[in-house]
């Protein structure tokens, strides 16, 4: 996704030369071809069923926040670069803020947010520094094209507040400071989450090293996060013959007392003395880093498979607190989600009703409808801590048999024991492991009493155990080009200021440098025409906002909201390019060192004359390929509006809760979308799946090359086109157009000021 993009160019030091036919050394400074500049994140979220996350949905898991730490510089033989780029910054998340600032493409932002702040109070200040950075000082970033690699790695605690030591709070996690660089050699700690309940840690996530080459600069910054915490599901389905299973209890306690100690909430009994711990402390570390293990490794090193990959380590609580544990870890009462009744499992009435149904669950027949315990929206799964020395579990239960052929009979069985061996609970962080017990006829409980005989044979159990991890991090990628260097240069000229001066009666030159090049060559195309016959040396006037930028005016010549018969475009970001003069055909540079003039070729430079008006101007150079055509492509963005107040005319708007027009009508094609955006749709996940009502969320792919899975298409010709007298309404997701424009510019913004 591209959006508004900011981009501070560096003032380089000017020295003239005294030779008037040498070419001149003036503002150097790197501009923006395609090449945004600045760096951005995005993310994404994967759950228990290998399907990722997206939009809204997973920002909401992550709290709308996360910190990362991001480092550049050239990969150590024991650890990843060592230049600290971001400090533990914390990046926030705005529904529909995609574009709105430089550094924020997917609805993410760190510039500006200020931990510990409103509205970001809740959110711990954490900084490696020494000492520590100043609590405000979250800038923006841009990509430096002179160091080898960046490292990226981050963290949330979802709706949790993160303090900085360990706290008793029940809502709170204590977080260390992250390590980065040399601190992360030979697998030291990274950080370390002091985790108070199994509630907190449903909050913690983390990512693992993304690393980030040359050629990657200016594209997002892909982060996908983890659980630090384990899940676990229960699920029982019953193969009796000629009898259905209601009225399932289970067991707390695994013991001879078979009267108590049990309910309708699903559990399973730990055979560790201690039980499933329910609280600890997890060391993140990064074992296997550094080209001594990099995937592709230099001559003697060794190959990792786990190379930048986070490993947890997990410190117990004490265990002689017995809050610090649970004997039986609970999953929730069974839900009837997939059982009916068989045939006649009921009561006989006397009245006209006849056979008249029970309300009980009934489990489910067959593995494949097997009744699982818990919440549904949650795919059943309830968190757990990661256990390193596993111990058997036991499932215990009461049940009652009901018979299908309308007999009315229930049969009792009490005690009915089926235990999964360690082997299947080791949890291991961000896996997910589901246990189904079967029950049949061969049962091991009694009917009767303890006193009574026992079934002959044992529960029977299908223990299916689900690892669900991550697929390999990918990071998204927006192709870019190298873009030209921009020279300015005007005679007595103050480079200790950032505009240029009428007073000087000198005019203005620009030179451009294909930097592409190796040695970069001098363009001597200035007064030429593109394949559109366009000009292209473009000079622009430059209004809408106070201090514009390259990237600012780069984001309105790519992202036009209109383009007046005059050539005036209005940008999607509101800054407003107006046509100025300039002259292309000069063949000498006046007024070099020592008032000698510099001889140039035709082509090698543009004038831009000081008697122009003064004002803020960009000179554009348009770099497209000489055997392209500019494409302009419709897109849609979403925009803020206020609940009851007037629409403009023209701009577009769907319901989120009344998407049902999808592409084909074939929600399943959707699931499977990828491939580049089509500009004929709009894309949304869903926020919600509760049955038959769903929220949608707008996600933007704009520049994407492959888009997430899951995402949902929305034809444009559905979209509906708001009159002026139409009102802003709730939970509605409203657009406008703008025109995408491939073509490739270099852009230097020059102020011109009537002083001195």
């Amino acid at each position: 996704m591209k959006t508004k993009y900011f981009f501070l160019a560096a003032i380089a030091g000017m020295t003239l030369v005294s030779c008037s036919n040498d070419e001149y050394i003036g503002d150097n400074s790197p501009t923006l071809g395609e090449n945004d500049g600045s760096i951005q994140f995005t993310y994404s979220m994967p759950n228990a069923t290998r399907a990722d996350i997206y939009g809204k949905a997973a920002a909401d898991i992550l709290g709308n926040h996360f910190y990362v730490i991001g480092t550049k510089g050239t990969e150590a033989t024991t650890y990843p670069s060592s230049t600290l780029v971001f400090d533990n910054y914390l990046v926030h998340y705005g529904v529909n803020t995609a574009g709105t600032t430089a550094s924020n493409t997917a609805n993410w932002e760190y510039v500006g947010v200020k931990p510990g702040v409103s509205p970001y109070e809740n959110y711990v200040f954490l900084s490696s520094m020494t000492p520590a950075r100043e609590v405000d000082f979250q800038t923006i970033k841009y990509w430096d094209y002179s160091t080898d690699q960046y490292h990226f790695y981050a963290f949330s605690t979802g709706t949790y507040d993160a303090v900085a030591t360990s706290s008793t709070a029940a809502t709170n996690i204590g977080v260390t400071k992250m390590a980065y660089g040399s601190g992360l050699e030979n697998g030291a700690t990274a950080y370390t989450f002091d985790l108070p309940n199994v509630n907190a840690l449903k909050q913690a996530y983390i990512t693992d090293i993304v690393e980030v080459e040359k050629a990657n600069y200016g594209k997002e910054v892909q982060l996908q996060f983890k659980s630090l915490g384990a899940k676990v599901r229960v699920g029982l389905y019953e193969t009796v013959p000629g009898y259905s299973v209601k009225d399932v209890n289970f067991y707390t306690v695994d013991g001879t007392d078979y009267s108590g100690a049990k309910g309708t909430t699903a559990a399973l009994i730990s055979a560790n003395t201690y039980g499933i711990p329910q609280k600890g402390q997890i060391k993140v570390s990064f074992p296997h880093v550094g080209t001594k293990y990099q995937k592709t490794p230099v001559e003697g090193a060794e190959p990792k498979a786990d190379y930048n990959k986070a490993s947890a380590t997990i410190v117990l609580p004490p265990t002689e607190v017995a809050e610090n544990y649970k004997k039986a870890p609970t999953f929730g009462a069974l839900t009837a989600q997939l059982v009916a009744r068989e045939n006649k499992e009921v009561k006989w009435q006397a009245d006209p009703a006849g056979w008249v149904a029970e309300g009980s669950v009934f489990l489910g027949r067959t593995l494949t409808t097997a009744t699982f315990a818990g919440d549904k929206n949650a795919d059943f799964y309830e968190a757990i801590f990661p256990v390193d020395s596993p111990s058997p579990l036991t499932l215990r239960v009461d049940y009652t048999l009901v018979p299908t052929d309308g007999a009315g009979e229930t049969i009792i069985v009490k005690g009915a024991k089926a235990v999964v061996p360690s082997t299947y609970t080791k949890w291991l962080p961000n896996y997910a492991y589901t246990y189904i017990f079967k029950i049949s006829d061969n049962t091991n409980g009694w009917t009767g009493t303890t006193s009574d005989a026992k079934g002959l044979f044992p529960i029977t159990f299908d223990a299916v155990v689900t690892e669900a991890t991550d697929a390999t991090g990918e990071q998204k990628t927006i192709t870019t080009v190298s873009a030209p260097t921009i020279t300015t240069y005007q005679q007595n000229h103050d480079i200790t200021k950032n505009e240029y001066s009428k007073a000087t009666a000198k005019d203005i030159y620009v030179q451009v440098m294909d930097n592409s090049d190796v040695p970069a060559t001098l363009k001597g195309d200035l007064n030429g025409t593109t394949k559109d016959d366009t000009k292209r040396s473009l000079l622009y006037a430059v209004t809408g906002v106070a201090d514009p930028t390259e990237a600012l005016v780069m984001d309105a010549l790519e992202n036009q909201s209109s383009v007046s018969g005059a050539g005036v475009i209005t940008g999607r970001n509101g800054v407003i390019l107006t046509p100025a003069t300039i002259d292309a055909t000069v063949a000498t540079i006046e007024n070099g060192a020592d008032d000698n003039p510099i001889s140039i070729t035709a082509g090698q430079a543009a004038k831009i004359a000081y008697t122009l008006d003064a004002a803020n101007y960009a000179y554009v150079y348009d770099y497209t390929a000489s055997d392209h055509n500019k494409v302009y492509t419709t897109f849609y963005q979403p925009i803020s509006v206020t609940v009851g107040t007037t629409l403009i005319e023209g701009k577009r708007f769907v319901a989120n809760s009344t998407l049902t027009s999808w592409d084909d009508k074939s929600t399943a094609d959707h699931y499977s979308t990828s491939g580049a955006p089509d500009p004929d749709y709009v894309y949304f996940s869903i926020t919600t799946n509760g049955g038959a009502s769903k929220t949608y969320s707008f996600v933007s792919v704009d520049g994407k090359d492959t888009l997430p899975a899951g995402l949902l298409k929305y034809p444009v010709s559905s979209l509906g086109t708001g009159a002026a007298e139409a009102t802003a309404a709730e939970n509605t997701v409203y657009f406008t157009t703008y025109i995408k424009n491939d073509g490739a510019y270099a852009v230097k913004v020059i102020k011109l000021v009537s002083g001195s």
